[in-house]
């Protein structure tokens, strides 16, 4: 038998889920309450749901982490520490973070309290594992693309606890770096209200409409050994939004073979025939792949033809409902009684270690017919709605004395109480302290802020900035760091008159390792004044190799409240507000360092480790290549540019229309921002130029009537913002 122990963690988007998760074996449950949960459509807990819910876990020796995994706006933060109190009193057993602003809200109003890193955070290394444990994470839940290999080495490197999904939907795009839902139709994926747009048709270069950005479930049964070995310590299941009899059938079959394994590691692995196929017919998508862990990306995930639900048997369905939904299991409880007349009655109840002894009312004696045996067992033996089953009495009565049975069945009552409490305070987790928390106060350069309303200009191929450069009024220029990979004699276009900030990736993952020492190297040329880091990975690697240049973050590291501003301006030079937030809720966040505000630029909706060029043509790897676009039309006839990063090896997917705020530069303006940036990505040479001569004359104010030189463009979420 296998020393080792792998938690099994199970979806509930109900109370009845939750039942069944734990009828069927999980030993942990994640659930969302009303408030703060990436699933808003999910039916959800009330509190005093979740307090029942706590409370019937730590009878059963489980535990409940509660999420809060979605990004929290300035006037929601107020009510985090009044929701989480109750339940945090209660032995709430961990909460699931994205917000950096709530993680930090957490770990100073609750010592103690597990915090876990969402995957929604998009922890892609042992960067930004490292960064998290900073913080007081003491557990990951990493991007759903890294392979075994990548999980393996942030494990062994950091010691942190990992939590990976190894059943259910998984989305294309990294989570928690996916706008396309919020831009196109206003329903946040970083709010919890996703519409999926993945999951539709598109058509794509060569004609053919398919679903190419509608990924295969996940399934992990078959590759369980593997998972475990790695040192993986909690399996997921993904399911908040599925049914009960979804919930406990996974559960159910995941927990088999995680025992079986674990009971004989030695034994040959394999899946029975007749329980896959009961997997295939419980609510799988089309069809089922292994998800990245031995993939970095292909076809095969890929549904293409079907995006739908095949559906479930009704006879699994029935099966499921009479094994771990109808009736609840129940823990095995012996007791003793004594009645004698003339002294109080004494119940006492014992499971497992947990043994309690109630005192009730003063038995009298009979006046007619005294109490006997059977009487006494039938009525403390029921007992009803609670967690217990009583397998053996003892009794221990004089034959002649009397209770009434409502005497008898508050005296059951008040045991079972009493032992629940016994059995939870057994549990309940132990407040301490993580002593690797660190107060982190990066020193910053002495940047000068008070320069507001300067325009600037991010670029990512080397015609944009050419084109940026022929500009003297723009100063700062954002030079995309691939550029000096392909063609390291490119820093001769950098000019002694401007400002120049080196890009890092969008995506941050040991692949690109590689090329530390080029980027490390370029930062330390004296050719570039500062950074921009796109996530914190990167950051974390600027700390560690004491970068003492500017850094700034971008809207990627996201700044919802102003705790999260406080906190990440003392990490950051500068920082890039958000594109979810609109104009009234911008105007809420104010900080302690230089404030950059995007104006113009094809939104990124998505960032993804599968490649569309890979799964509907082949594989180009074309470094040298600075525009691989491949496109995609949706049914309204929008275009959507991919462009196929083969540097880092992801694909970003780009708005049909480019963001552009020329239409509200006046109240813009009145916010003195420090830095206006005009982000380019998808435009040629020409389109650069055009769209900074534009901005350059609407600034200075000097023609207003000169139109905005591309066809369409569309204000984002500055006047609409997200729920």
């Amino acid at each position: 038998m296998s020393k080792q122990k792998v938690e099994l963690l199970a979806p509930a988007g109900n109370f009845s889920c939750f039942r069944a998760a734990v009828n069927a074996g999980a030993d942990a449950v994640y659930l969302g309450g009303d408030q703060y949960s990436a699933r808003a459509y999910a039916g959800n807990f009330s509190t005093e749901e979740i307090l029942d819910a706590l409370r019937i876990a730590h009878i059963f020796h489980r535990k409940i982490y509660l999420t809060v995994n979605t990004l929290v706006k300035e006037n929601e933060l107020a009510n985090l520490v009044p929701y989480i109190k109750p339940l945090y009193e209660s032995g709430l057993d961990g909460v699931i973070v994205q917000d950096i602003g709530a993680l930090e809200c957490l770990r100073r109003r609750f010592p103690g309290l597990a915090l876990h890193a969402s995957t929604q955070m998009t922890i892609t290394s042992i960067y930004g594992a490292a960064y998290m444990k900073k913080l007081g994470v003491c557990r990951i839940v990493p991007a759903r693309e890294l392979s075994l290999d990548e999980i393996k080495d942030i494990k062994d490197k950091t010691n942190l606890e990992i939590e990976c999904f190894v059943h259910g939907a998984m989305c294309y795009a990294y989570s928690g770096q996916c706008l396309f839902s919020s831009i196109l139709g206003g329903r946040s994926g970083n709010r919890g209200r996703c519409a999926g747009p993945c999951r539709l048709p598109y058509t794509t270069d060569n004609g053919r409409t398919l679903y190419p950005l509608s990924l295969k479930d996940m399934y992990t049964l078959s590759v369980l050994p593997e998972l475990i070995q790695t040192g993986i310590d909690s399996f997921k299941i993904e399911g908040r939004m599925k049914s009960p009899e979804y919930v406990a059938g996974v559960t159910a079959m995941y927990r088999k073979y995680i025992d079986q394994y674990l009971e004989h590691p030695d034994k040959p692995y394999k899946v029975a025939a007749k329980d896959e196929q009961l997997m295939r017919e419980l609510y799988i998508r089309s069809d089922i792949c292994t998800g990245y862990y031995q993939l970095h990306n292909d076809k095969t995930m890929v549904t293409l033809n079907e995006p739908g639900y095949s559906g479930s048997s009704q006879e699994v369905l029935k099966t499921i409902q009479k094994q771990y939904i109808l009736q609840n299991i129940l823990l095995p409880v012996t007791g003793h009684v004594y009645i004698h007349a003339g002294q109080p009655a004494l119940l006492t109840l014992s499971c497992d270690k947990a043994t309690v002894t109630i005192e009730g009312a003063l038995v009298s004696g009979a006046l007619s017919r005294p109490l006997d045996e059977s009487e006494i067992s039938k009525q403390l033996s029921k007992l009803g709605d609670t967690c217990f089953e009583l397998t053996d009495l003892t009794i221990d009565t004089d034959h002649s004395s009397f209770m009434p049975v409502r005497a008898l069945n508050e005296l059951r009552r008040m045991a079972c109480l009493k032992l629940e409490d016994e059995l939870c305070s057994m549990v309940k987790p132990k407040i301490s302290v993580n002593h690797d928390v660190q107060e982190i106060f990066r020193p910053k350069t002495a940047v000068q802020i008070g320069e507001v309303n300067t325009l600037c200009v991010l670029t990512t191929t080397v015609e944009q900035l050419m084109a940026a450069n022929d500009f003297h009024e723009i100063r700062r220029i954002y030079v995309n760091s691939d550029v000096f990979i392909t063609n390291h004699s490119l820093e001769k276009l950098l000019l002694s008159e401007k400002e120049y900030i080196f890009v890092m990736p969008h995506i941050f993952r040991k692949k690109s390792w590689k090329y530390l020492t080029e980027y490390e190297k370029l930062l330390t040329s004296g050719r570039f004044a500062g950074v921009l880091v796109r996530n914190l990975e990167e950051l974390e690697w600027l700390v560690e190799i004491e970068y003492t240049g500017m850094i700034c973050s971008d809207y990627t590291i996201y700044t919802w409240n102003h705790t999260a501003l406080d906190f990440l301006s003392q990490q950051f030079d500068g920082i890039t507000l958000p594109l979810e937030l609109n104009r009234k809720e911008l105007d809420m966040l104010s900080a302690d360092c230089a404030i950059h505000f995007v104006v113009y630029g094809f939104i990124p909706l998505m960032y993804s480790a599968n490649c569309i060029r890979k799964t509907l043509d082949y594989c180009i790897n074309d470094k040298e290549k600075e525009n691989n676009i491949y496109r995609l039309t949706d049914r309204y006839k929008n275009v959507f540019a991919v462009r196929q990063n083969c540097i880092h090896c992801y694909n970003i997917l780009y708005n049909t229309v480019p963001l552009s705020l020329h239409g509200q530069l006046d109240s813009v303006l009145k916010k003195n921002y420090n830095m206006l940036r005009l982000d380019f990505s998808i435009e040629d040479k020409e389109q650069t130029r055009a769209v900074i001569a534009f901005y350059l004359r609407r600034i200075k104010g000097t023609d207003t009537k000169y139109e905005f030189p591309l066809k369409e463009f569309t204000n984002g979420h500055y006047k609409r913002g997200v729920e």
